[in-house]
């Protein structure tokens, strides 16, 4: 005699990602679908630029995309070279892809380097003094001694707010920002709040009652340093 089999039920999310995480815990049982399996996979995407924002004392920073705003504080060596008169001789470069989390915190590695032979004795004392240490590189067509300093961004990522005439930066191409947004198996991304920038009485941009300034560059191939691939200073 046939027993019928009982009707088919569905299980609510929670309830089968608990019962896949015990099955797991306990040798031998239920082998089979014990690898990674997440409901959201990391998304790969990127972004126009559109300027480069950065508070007198260079301890807000502002990378403006067009999609969205990455804000994060500068660490003293970012500070020191924004400040530093010899900042020309610095080239700056973002590692890979900006790390975005649920909840819209961002993480990034970039590089500042110079080579000795652009530098004088008293550059070589303030760098060094500024944390860079010596190493030997090959950056483009060049390969010498140099100094290198690697540091990380973390910040928060927002909605793109609308810049004004004049606060962009005038690429003469269009530059991209690189991002992953790490999904988790818990759920997707959390929307990105408004930006934070705001205008002071005079119409200028501020951040937490910091002015910002653009920092203005081209893109031609004499540049001297670059950030992401961005000729800020010539």
């Amino acid at each position: 005699m046939n027993i019928p089999s009982p009707p088919a039920t569905s299980l609510p999310a929670a309830t089968r990602r608990a019962l896949l995480a015990l099955s797991c815990a306990v040798p031998g049982l239920m082998l089979w679908g014990c690898a990674s399996t997440p409901e959201g996979e990391p998304v790969h995407g990127k972004e126009a630029m559109v300027s480069f924002l950065a508070s007198k004392d260079g301890r807000k920073l502002v990378i403006v995309g067009e999609k969205h705003h990455y804000v994060f504080d500068g660490d003293p060596s970012v500070a020191s070279m924004l400040r530093w008169e010899g900042r020309t001789k610095i080239s700056p470069a973002l590692a890979g892809e900006v790390k975005v989390a649920r909840n819209q915190s961002f993480e990034g590695q970039y590089v500042l380097m110079a080579f000795d032979a652009d530098l004088t004795p008293e550059d070589l004392v303030f760098l060094t003094q500024t944390g860079f240490a010596k190493t030997e590189v090959k950056y483009g067509e060049r390969t010498g001694p140099a100094l290198r300093y690697i540091g990380t961004a973390r910040g928060k990522r927002y909605e793109a707010g609308v810049l004004k005439e004049g606060e962009g930066v005038d690429f003469s191409r269009t530059h991209y920002l690189k991002y992953v947004e790490e999904e988790t198996a818990t759920g997707p991304a959390e929307k990105a709040a408004p930006t934070p920038l705001g205008r002071a009485a005079d119409g200028s941009l501020v951040l937490g009652g910091a002015p910002l300034a653009v920092v203005q560059g081209g893109t031609d191939y004499s540049c001297r340093a670059l950030f992401m691939d961005v000729c800020f200073f010539r």
